[in-house]
């Protein structure tokens, strides 16, 4: 590593004044009226930054790298154009947009190599900070859970984790600015703990990603991309505001960003949000499930020739009340009562990351290093009293080389890692896991091959964790807490290593056809958990006990799918196997620890299988009009005995209509969208898991731009479960309580440009 960090400050101080001054231009055209298009974005992924054509649809980009670099060019209304452009031997470029209601093509970056989601042989959904602004759910994970083939687990509105095709807890990776985030995932009371602040969208691979980011990703990734960096020269921001009628909610988001002519750019932003308690579709109050988080996020970064760096610093404090099912009575209060009350979580991050990217002729290195302090509270009997409460520190290192060979040949070759440390407070109440510190260290290597009609993309990597359990401090000697097989020096140290393989195809024959396989492994060492637990936890009001015996995780997933298009018609289908090897899941035991009943970690193994299909359709006729539907399911089984798993969503079949109006008066790109989604009976319960029915929702979208003086004010309108709906999520923590989901929910969301 040091060799790798001298290898940048020699570069960052060679004079790149001397380097080729080289530059994108060109122009976009309407495809069928041959007229200029203005206010087009020109973006481009590997720079993060861009900027939008003029009055005559013209565009220019300076200080480019030389090599191949992607170019997505993309407008409201048009389909998106992507196209891998060489600065210095392409210097004027005319690119032709075609209107499409529905947009069926982007870049993503969450596969390690930057190219078309449609080219990818891994199956990677997007999420655009515009559809969160258009349908906004009280917290993110909510509002991605309406993604094909992706759910949530959640407690509440302001407490919700990923599942991906069956998949959830700490399987799913988080990516944040870049880096890995964790925030003790294995906690079924801890959410995701991300907000949409500063954000331009979200991808999420669905199916195992071990490959590129190692333990964890086994299910997939859940990446928020940050937004792209001003235009050079200028100074953007905006505030947003959006109110939620069923739970009062109201949330507050202003940021600023600037770039100067010579590479320097910055940014800052911050977010606020408060909730009172939710009612159900009965309009009965669902005591302390109110909640409220502060965001601040600031950045600076340069922008060269030879690359770009960037520095950024998030702090997110979040306060979330925890319903008690043995007083949710009383903790019902007056209908805006917005006060924090017993019990409920005080967690806290602070987020510190830089990412370099330096251009070495064609080739590439990038580096990511970050380092995350997460501080979790759970208080439940005193507000001066800490229950349960864990300081995690993780730092992280990502080590990047791209290698080119030749036009169509790209390799990686990295180095990832990280060092993780738990402690308990000191003053802490009760004690769930014991102190502890993971030593992560891998390496790995990818291979793409890109040509005409062809992608391929294999990988290998090898990872070490060592873990390292500690009950020695006072304190939990005091407690009494004890590590399995009760060792004379209160310590334990497991390690878990192996090879994880990886290869996909895509094959797009025509402009109508898409064809994708990828059988990949992924892998996921224990969590502290899953170890090492052994004691109440107070914000699932259970005693949880781990085993230290067990070791990784490990599975074969196989996808394939298929899309055909054609004038305005779309069809995708994609179907999955997972094939698991000592699959991890909790369940509860007849022994019960004072009140509490003891839930214990098992390990089987297990084969989870499903699909989603899509259908989209415009027609040629009524290009205003567009219909979509898809429909997700997924079983997961242990092989011993085909018994279900727990914490498997039930299928699901969603519908939209969606219209595009003319302009009139001071609303500009108005539409309406109608929404319906049915979830089938969840009858394939667990043992000791209860059967869950169905139920349907709809909901409705009203937006559009609106003129004030020289300015364009996006303002949404939408419902949610507008029929107000009582309804039991299987998925819902809540649910064994017999504590219905949100009812009725109106939601107003304005952004203004600045």
């Amino acid at each position: 590593m040091r060799y790798i960090l001298l290898l940048t400050l020699y570069i960052l101080s060679m004079d790149v004044q001397a380097a080729q001054d080289l530059s994108i231009n060109g122009k976009v055209l309407d495809k069928n009226t041959n007229a200029p298009l203005p206010g087009v974005t020109i973006f481009i992924p590997e720079l993060n930054r861009g900027t939008v054509t003029d009055l005559d649809g013209s565009f220019k980009i300076a200080a480019i790298p030389s090599g191949n670099i992607t170019v997505q060019i993309s407008f409201v209304g048009y389909a998106t154009i992507i196209r891998s452009v060489r600065p210095g031997s392409d210097r004027s470029l005319v690119f032709e947009l075609e209107e499409t209601a529905t947009n069926i093509d982007e870049v993503v970056v969450s596969g390690a190599y930057i190219m078309s989601k449609e080219s990818s042989p891994i199956s990677i959904e997007k999420v655009d900070r515009s559809d969160l602004m258009k349908m906004p759910s009280p917290n993110l994970m909510s509002a991605l859970a309406r993604t094909p083939g992706v759910s949530e687990i959640s407690l509440g509105p302001g407490i919700s984790k990923p599942v991906i095709r069956g998949l959830s807890f700490s399987r799913v990776l988080s990516l944040y600015q870049g880096a890995r985030f964790e925030n003790q995932q294995w906690g079924a009371d801890h959410g995701l703990g991300m907000t949409e602040t500063g954000i331009a969208n979200i991808e999420m691979i669905k199916g195992p990603a071990s490959i590129i980011y190692g333990s964890g990703a086994m299910a997939g990734v859940v990446h928020l991309v940050e937004e792209k960096d001003a235009i050079a020269g200028q100074v953007e921001g905006d505030a947003v505001f959006r109110g939620f009628s069923n739970s009062l909610g109201l949330r507050s988001d202003i940021g600023v960003k600037g770039s100067t002519e010579n590479g320097f750019a910055w940014s800052l932003r911050g977010a606020t949000e408060s909730h009172a308690d939710y009612l159900d579709g009965n309009g009965n109050a669902v005591g302390n499930t109110r909640f409220n988080t502060q965001n601040i996020k600031a950045g600076v970064g340069l922008q060269k020739k030879w690359g770009d760096t960037r520095v950024r610093y998030t702090f997110l404090q979040q306060r979330l009340g925890i319903l008690d099912e043995e007083a949710m009575e009383e903790l019902v209060t007056t209908r805006n009562d917005r006060s924090l009350q017993l019990p409920f979580q005080d967690v806290r991050d602070h987020f510190f990351n830089s990412e370099t990217n330096i251009f070495l002729g064609e080739d590439r290195l990038k580096a990511t290093f970050g380092y995350h302090i997460n501080r979790r509270k759970e208080i439940e009997e005193e507000f001066d009293e800490v229950d349960l409460g864990i300081n995690l520190s993780n730092f992280m290192y990502d080590l990047k080389y791209f290698k080119g060979f030749g036009p169509h040949v790209e390799a990686i070759f990295g180095v990832q890692g990280f060092y993780l440390k738990n402690t308990n407070f000191e003053n802490a109440g009760e004690f769930l896991i014991p102190d502890a510190t993971k030593d992560d260290r891998s390496v790995y290597g990818l291979l793409n091959y890109n040509k005409d009609k062809w992608v391929l993309q294999g990988g290998l990597r090898y990872d070490f964790r060592k873990v390292t359990a500690d009950a020695s401090a006072p304190h939990l000697i005091d407690y009494g807490f004890i590590l399995p097989g009760e060792p004379a020096n209160r310590m334990l140290e497991r390690t878990f290593d192996g090879v994880t393989t990886s290869g996909g195809a895509t094959f797009r024959p025509d402009s109508h056809w898409r064809f994708r396989l990828n059988i990949a492994q992924g892998f996921r060492a224990p969590d502290l958990a899953e170890l090492f637990s052994n004691g109440p936890h107070p914000g699932t009001s259970r005693f949880e006990r781990g085993n230290a015996d067990f070791v990784r995780e490990q599975n074969l997933q196989t996808d394939f799918g298929i899309r055909y298009t054609n004038n305005g018609f779309s069809i995708a289908g994609e179907v999955f196997y997972n094939h698991i090897n000592n699959y991890i899941f909790f369940s509860p035991t007849d022994e019960r620890v004072e009140d509490l009943t003891v839930w214990t970690f098992e390990q089987a193994d297990a084969r989870l299988y499903g699909g989603e299909l899509e259908l989209d359709y415009q027609p040629a006729s009524a290009k205003w009009v567009n219909f979509g539907t898809n429909y997700s399911w997924v079983i997961g089984q242990r092989r011993s005995d085909n018994s279900f798993l727990p914490y498997i969503p039930a299928f699901r079949w969603a519908q939209s209509v969606d219209f595009r109006m003319k302009n009139f008066g001071r609303i500009q790109k108005p539409y309406i969208s109608i929404l319906g989604s049915l979830i089938f009976d969840q009858d394939r319960a667990a043992p000791l898991e209860e059967a869950t029915p169905g139920y349907y929702l709809l909901g409705l979208n009203i937006g559009g731009n609106l003129k004030v003086s020289n300015n364009l004010l996006d303002v949404y309108l939408s419902g949610t479960n507008l029929l107000n709906k009582t309804y039991l999520d299987h998925m819902s923590l809540f649910r064994p309580f017999g504590v219905n989901q949100m009812g009725r929910n109106i939601a107003l969301n304005v952004r203004i440009p600045f």
